[in-house]
Parts: C-alpha cells; sequence; structure tokens
C-alpha cells in the first residue's frame, strides 16, 4: 500500500510528574526534511527524535513539535523570573479587560520556558525518565501519522491506477489509428501523383518506396511499445507500495517525453493527423495529472 506524505498527528507521555507531548506534521517534499522544535536544553535529546523519524518517514517535509512539561514536584528548575513576567502580563490582559478568569499556577508552568528542558541539570535517573517518555510518545505519534498518511494513500492509489487504465486506452487508441497512417500517406501520395501526371502509369515500385519513406516518418512504433512499457512499469510500482514517489515520477517524465514525440511525429499525417493529436493531447493531460498526484506519494 502506497502513503501520501501529508498527515498529523499528535501523543503525550506522563510519568512521576513529567509530561512529554509531541506533534508531527508532514508535508510533500522531494527528500526527507525533518525540522525540529523543542524547549530551550533539549539539544541532546534531537539525535533521537530525527532517527525515530528517519526510521519510520522515507521522504517528506516532517515538523516535529515537542514540548516537556513537570509538575514540579520533582524539582525540576523553575525560571521564576520568566515565570513572573506570564504572571504580570496575564494581570495586564484582565486589567485592560482582555482576558477573564484568573490563570492558575498549573497552567503558568506550562507554559514555554518556565520548566527547565531535561538535559545535564537535572539527574541522570530524570533525564532517563524524560527520554523514555520522549521515545515513547515519538512512536506513538509517528505511528499514528503513518496510519494518517496510508489512509490517504488508498484514496492516491485508487486515482493513480484509474489514470493509468485510462493511459492504457489512449494508447490503444492511438496504436489503432497509427495503424492507418500507410494506407493514408499511400492514397494521399497516389492522389497528388496523379493530379501532376494524369493517366501516365504509375511506377509502382517508385511509388511504395515513396510510401514505405514518408510513413517512416511517422512512424510510433517504438513509442508507443516504450510507452506501454513505462505503464507497466508504473502498475507494478503500485503493486509494490512502499516509496515509490520518486520512481513513479521518473516514469511519468519518460511518458510525457513519448507523448511529446507521438504528438510532433503525427502531427502533419493526413486524415487521421487530427485524431491522433487529440488522442496525443489528452494522453499529455492525463500524464500531466499523473504526475500532480504523483507528487503526494512517499
Amino acid at each position: 500500500m502506497i502513503r501520501s506524505m501529508t498527515g498529523y498527528s499528535s501523543a503525550q507521555r506522563e510519568d512521576d510528574g513529567f509530561s512529554v507531548g509531541v506533534n508531527v506534521k508532514s508535508l510533500n517534499h522531494r527528500y526527507l526534511d525533518i525540522l525540529l522544535r523543542s524547549p530551550a536544553g533539549a539539544e541532546p535529546l534531537e539525535p533521537l527524535i530525527r532517527q525515530a523519524v528517519k526510521e519510520r518517514v522515507a521522504r517528506g517535509r516532517v515538523e516535529v513539535v515537542v514540548s516537556i512539561g513537570c509538575s514540579g514536584a520533582v524539582g525540576a528548575p523553575i525560571n521564576y523570573r520568566l515565570l513572573e513576567a506570564y504572571a504580570a502580563a496575564c494581570v495586564r490582559l484582565r486589567e485592560g479587560g482582555l482576558a477573564g478568569a484568573e490563570t492558575d499556577l498549573a497552567s503558568l508552568l506550562r507554559l514555554p520556558g518556565v520548566i527547565a528542558a531535561p538535559n545535564g541539570h537535572l539527574p541522570p535517573e530524570d533525564f532517563d525518565r524524560v527520554r523514555g517518555l520522549l521515545a515513547a510518545a515519538l512512536e506513538d505519534s509517528l505511528a499514528a501519522l503513518n496510519a494518517m498518511r496510508a489512509r490517504e494513500g488508498e484514496a492516491l492509489e485508487r486515482d493513480l491506477r484509474a489514470r493509468l487504465a485510462r493511459l492504457g486506452e489512449i494508447e490503444a487508441e492511438i496504436g489503432r489509428l497509427a495503424g492507418r497512417v500507410t494506407e493514408v500517406v499511400r492514397r494521399r501520395l497516389e492522389e497528388r501523383v496523379r493530379e501532376v501526371l494524369g493517366l501516365v502509369e504509375l511506377d509502382r515500385s517508385r511509388l511504395a518506396q515513396e510510401v514505405a519513406y514518408l510513413a517512416s516518418r511517422s512512424d510510433i512504433a517504438e513509442e508507443l511499445t516504450r510507452f506501454r512499457s513505462h505503464l507497466e512499469q508504473a502498475a507494478k510500482l503500485l503493486d509494490e507500495g512502499t516509496e515509490i514517489g520518486k520512481k513513479l515520477d521518473f516514469l511519468l517524465q519518460e511518458m510525457n517525453r513519448e507523448a511529446n514525440t507521438i504528438l510532433s511525429k503525427t502531427s502533419d499525417v493526413p486524415e487521421v493527423g487530427m485524431a491522433l493529436g487529440e488522442r496525443a493531447i489528452e494522453m499529455k493531460v492525463e500524464i500531466e495529472r499523473l504526475r500532480e498526484q504523483a507528487q503526494n506519494v512517499e
């Protein structure tokens, strides 16, 4: 099953006065790009966060926001100056009519920077406890993120398969029209020669050579063969269902190249040229729609 690159999740773990929250949001990106937002002093925990994301996400811009709180019962360092500033700001807001009920102490302690992040200032046993909470919260949040991306991936896969099927139909239509090219070229050339030479007997051998030459300039058999091969490879990628975004995008670029060649070779073919051109343009439109969807695939 394929996965979308977009999703959101959050998780929280608590233990003996400490709480760790993790919010994860993923967006489309060509490569894996991890953006971290964590409390000051939490730098020692960032390698753990990055490694956890790399193990579960292959591609996309992943934003991870970590919050670390403490009830105060474990003796974690409190930034009293900042706490006082927050409390004073709340008083001013209430006096100005911009806030309602008084803010309780527990809410103030959860504000950014009031409780120092776990670092070397905490006893090792407290640091290890917070590290374990973070690892568990990351596991929960990333699992929920991938579950959401898998659900979106199901809808993406249905759309991709439908569009690939339509491209197969267009390719078959172009193949049928292309089969008429040689006969159309022969008839048109014969008519033009008769207009010039009147009733003079035509040199059938020479005419056949000219027809073969002109038809070869519009021959798209190789392009159609390669296009069918790309369609088959794309279908196999969807069956594999893991980390296929980049490969699928490459195949779609190749399909678009074949469609451009088909369009250029058949634009001046008499009688069937317009029908071939319409199908080739429709082919390009479907490829572009597929490419837009492929940008969402991990």
